[in-house]
C-alpha cells in the first residue's frame, strides 16, 4: 500500500489495528532532549536498571526487587508463562503424571474473549485450557464465582486482562483478586494491567500493590499504551522476589538502555500526562462508540481503554470490513478463529487523534454505503 497524506494531514495507510498509544509524556521528551550531543549515548545504564525499578516500585506499591524489566510486555509473556507452568507442574508428582498423560498438570484458565496469546499458544502446544464465559449479552461481565468453581476442581494458571483486550471493560476488582489469591494459594494469578492507566485510580483500585505481600500474584504493565512509548519498548512484571531473581538469571544485564531508562523515569514522574490522556481520549472514544453504533448493522461496546470493540449484527464479518477499509487506507483488527473459538462478526479499532478517528468513521460509512448500493 503506497504511503500518502490526506488533506487533513493523516498519513496513510493509517494503522488502527495495533494498540499503540498516542501521546508521549512531555517529561519523557524533555529527558530525550538531554541526549543532545555525539557523546550522550556512550554510557551503559546500571546493569539491573535500579533507578527505573525503584521509580516503578514507588508508584506501584511494591519493592524494587519485585520489579522485572524487559523490552515490552510481549517478551515477558513469552518468557514467564512457560516458566511458571513448568515450575508448578514439577512441584507435585500428581501434576507431573497429569501432564504426561493429558497435558493437564497445571491448566490455563482465562475468559473466553481476551488477549489470545496466552490461551491460544497454550492450546497450540497441547496444554489444557479452560475458557470461562464472557458474553456481550451482559456487557462482557466476568463471573468470579465460575472461576472459583473451576479452581476448586484443580489448581491452575489464571490469566486475567483488566481492562480486558479486546472488550475494553474491567473484569475484576482488587478485592476480588485478593480474595482469590488467599483462597487458592496453589494457583497462580496473572493480572495483565497493560491498559489500566487509562482508568482513573480514583475510580478503580489498581491490583499492583497486592503483589508486595501476595506470592501467587503477578501483574504485568507496559509503557506502550497510556504512556505512548511503544517505540521505546519497555514492559515490566511485578512478582515475588524469588521469581524475579530467577527471571533475571535467565537473561543478560543491561536490557534497558540509558536513553530508554531516562525517558521511562521521566514519564512516571510527569504528573500531567495521565490526566491529560484520560481527559483527551474520553470524548474521542465516545465519538467512535456512538458513530459505529449509529450505523446500520453495527454495535459498538463501551470501553475504558484506547480501543473500541464492535460487531456486525447483520451477518457480515470483521474480516469483510477489514478488507474494505484496507482499500481505503485504514487498517483495523479482526479476529482469526482458533480451536473452537469463533469471533467472525467482531472487529476492534484503536483510537487515534481526532482527524484519524474522523477518517476511520468516514471510511466505515463509505464501505457500508458502497455495500448497500
Amino acid at each position: 500500500m503506497n504511503s500518502k497524506t490526506t488533506a487533513e494531514g493523516v498519513q496513510l495507510p493509517l494503522n488502527l489495528g495495533l494498540n499503540d498509544g498516542i501521546w508521549c509524556p512531555q517529561g519523557a521528551l524533555d529527558a530525550m532532549a538531554r541526549f543532545h550531543d555525539r557523546t550522550s549515548l556512550r554510557w551503559y545504564s546500571d546493569a539491573d536498571n535500579t533507578p527505573l525499578r525503584e521509580a516503578i516500585a514507588a508508584l506501584d506499591g511494591v519493592r524494587a526487587d519485585q520489579v522485572f524489566l524487559h523490552n515490552g510486555s510481549g517478551p515477558i509473556l513469552k518468557q514467564v508463562v512457560p516458566h511458571i507452568i513448568r515450575t508448578e507442574i514439577k512441584r507435585s508428582p500428581m501434576r507431573i503424571l497429569r501432564h504426561l498423560l493429558q497435558k493437564n498438570g497445571y491448566p490455563i484458565i482465562a475468559p473466553r474473549m481476551t488477549y489470545s496469546k496466552v490461551p491460544k499458544k497454550a492450546s497450540e502446544i497441547g496444554l489444557t485450557v479452560h475458557l470461562l464465559p464472557l458474553s456481550p449479552d451482559n456487557g462482557f461481565r466476568f463471573d468470579v464465582n465460575l472461576l472459583s468453581e473451576r479452581l476448586r476442581q484443580q489448581d491452575g494458571f489464571v490469566y486475567l486482562c483488566s481492562p480486558n483486550n479486546p472488550t475494553g471493560n474491567l473484569i475484576i476488582t482488587r478485592d476480588e483478586v485478593k480474595e482469590l489469591c488467599a483462597r487458592f494459594p496453589a494457583s497462580t494469578f496473572w493480572v495483565d494491567e497493560a491498559y489500566v492507566q487509562y482508568v482513573d485510580p480514583a475510580e478503580h483500585d489498581y491490583v499492583s500493590p497486592l503483589v508486595r505481600d501476595t506470592p501467587n500474584l503477578v501483574v504485568s504493565r507496559t509503557f506502550s499504551f497510556a504512556y505512548g512509548m511503544a517505540g521505546v519498548r519497555i514492559g515490566y512484571l511485578l512478582a515475588n522476589k524469588p521469581l524475579v531473581d530467577t527471571l533475571n538469571s535467565q537473561l543478560t544485564d543491561y536490557r534497558i538502555g540509558g536513553l530508554q531508562e531516562a525517558m521511562a523515569i521521566a514519564a512516571l514522574h510527569d504528573p500531567e500526562h495521565l490526566p491529560f490522556v484520560r481527559r483527551t481520549l474520553g470524548p474521542e472514544r465516545a465519538r467512535i462508540e456512538a458513530g459505529l453504533s449509529a450505523m446500520p448493522g453495527l454495535q459498538a461496546f463501551p470501553s475504558l481503554a484506547n480501543f473500541v470493540l464492535a460487531r456486525f449484527t447483520d451477518g457480515r464479518s470483521g474480516a469483510w470490513l477489514k478488507a474494505e477499509l484496507k482499500k481505503r487506507g485504514v487498517l483495523i483488527k479482526d479476529f482469526s478463529p482458533w480451536g473452537d473459538e469463533r469471533y467472525d462478526e467482531y472487529f476492534r479499532v484503536t483510537l487515534g487523534v481526532e482527524a484519524e478517528n474522523t477518517l476511520f468513521l468516514d471510511a466505515v460509512a463509505d464501505a457500508l454505503g458502497a455495500a448497500r448500493a
